[in-house]
């Protein structure tokens, strides 16, 4: 209703009321008219005064009210703003950290990077220097020759190449960055899961062929090579397992390292340095030896291992030949997991020097705090028997084959609504 309206009505109830009061006056108090018209319109005037006398107090606690509640609104406003302010100067904080570190972490890769460029050409130059320099061989020998391999070519008319020239082929690849990383799958037994991957090494030639490390190995290893095709798989598996970490996905990475690496006394201190700017990664990266490295450890491996396990890192051991392990020193090491081949679990393991039944393997490194892998699973049949022997994980071909990782994935910004796994490999089977 209008403000005039209901003052109107007021005034009117008013005027009526004492109309009548003035009435009663005159004919029951026997008031003179004009007196009691008088008395009517003092007390129409004093009511009128105190209606307007209580409308004031009215409006006076309406505004009051409402100045109380800009205070408070104010106040609340006042302290959104310093919230706001503070939680900007956190985030500015929080922005700096994280550039200073990502920062670190970038210098720490660069100076990684140089590492293994310096340690590229001293390897070639002392494979150079050792003699592996000899001419190509007009006819192909069947067999080869002292001193000559062949690249891993589709065709059989590929020609066979010296030593010399297969260094020179390998160091081209790591030059060229024709270095592949592929990822093979680990799952969980029975359900056949993924549940981590292993990182794998393979180098591409001139005109793209593969270059296996069966091939490449033979060859590098004598020139004092292998610790830079390591480092560069090291180095791709850490950018992989960032990559997933980002997602939050509970899948890990098995990364293989070179015993030596931990020798290497200019490469080795700065990828701790490396790893340390990474230690989110101690739940999701494993650094996987052979058994004979870990059996022929001296005291400066065992060092460098230790320098990586006080990072928080754990250990895996693969190439197993042998089951008579000290399983609680292995555990003290930082192992957590050992892969043993398949046929070694299901078969006869009289050659393995097992002191315990085949069925009671798992519960013996159970209660070391160690998982076994049982590996090179190729058929239903080796897995059915791996089963039996209530193995958690498996590894083979018949769990998935090792595909390729996209160079592009590595470095392109990650997609959140993208599978982690599959937006890195190659769509195909390489």
């Amino acid at each position: 209703m209008p403000s005039w309206l209901n003052n109107g009505l007021i005034f009117a109830s008013y005027t009526l009321l004492i109309a009548a009061v003035s009435l009663a006056l005159h004919r029951a108090g026997g008031v003179e008219v004009q007196a009691a018209v008088l008395i009517g319109a003092v007390m129409l005037l004093f009511a009128g005064q105190v209606h307007a006398l209580v409308g004031r107090i009215q409006e006076r606690a309406t505004a009051e009210a409402e100045l109380r509640g800009m205070r408070t609104l104010t106040a609340a406003m006042t302290r959104d703003m310093e919230q706001m302010r503070s939680r900007m100067e956190e985030l500015e904080d929080a922005l700096d950290t994280q550039t200073a570190a990502r920062n670190e972490q970038i210098s720490s890769e660069v100076r990684l990077v140089e590492t293994l460029v310096k340690g590229l050409a001293e390897s070639v130059e002392a494979g150079v220097r050792g003699g592996n320099q000899a001419r190509r061989a007009g006819d192909r020998p069947d067999p080869l020759e002292p001193g000559q391999t062949r690249l891993p070519l589709d065709s059989d008319a590929a020609e066979p190449v010296t030593e010399g020239e297969m260094i020179e082929t390998i160091r081209n690849s790591l030059e060229e960055n024709r270095v592949d990383l592929y990822l093979q799958p680990i799952v969980t037994l029975p359900q056949r899961r993924t549940r981590f991957y292993e990182g794998l090494s393979r180098l591409r030639g001139p005109e793209g062929e593969i270059i296996m490390p069966g091939d490449y190995m033979r060859v590098a290893e004598p020139a004092g090579m292998m610790p830079v095709v390591d480092n560069l798989l090291l180095f791709r598996c850490v950018q992989v397992v960032r990559r997933l970490v980002a997602r939050n996905r509970d899948i890990g990475v098995f990364c293989n390292i070179s015993v030596h690496s931990l020798l290497d006394s200019e490469f080795f201190p700065q990828f701790v340095e490396f790893m340390e700017h990474n230690a989110d990664l101690t739940g999701a990266m494993f650094f996987e030896f052979s058994q004979s490295a870990i059996d022929g450890l001296g005291p400066i491996e065992r060092a460098s291992l230790d320098a990586l396990h006080a990072l928080g890192f754990r250990f895996s051991m693969d190439h197993v030949r042998r089951l008579d392990m000290n399983l609680s020193e292995l555990y003290d090491m930082g192992f957590r997991y050992v892969k043993v081949p398949a046929n070694l679990l299901v078969g006869d393991m009289r050659g393995t020097g097992s002191l315990v039944r085949a069925e009671d393997l798992k519960a013996l490194f159970e209660r070391n705090g160690i998982d076994i892998v049982a590996e090179r699973i190729e058929d239903e049949r080796t897995a059915v028997a791996v089963l039996d022997m209530d193995i958690e994980f498996g590894q083979g071909f018949l769990f998935g084959e090792p595909r390729a990782v996209r160079e592009d994935a590595l470095s392109a910004p990650a997609d959140p609504l993208a599978d982690p796994v599959r937006e890195l490999r190659e769509v195909r089977v390489q």
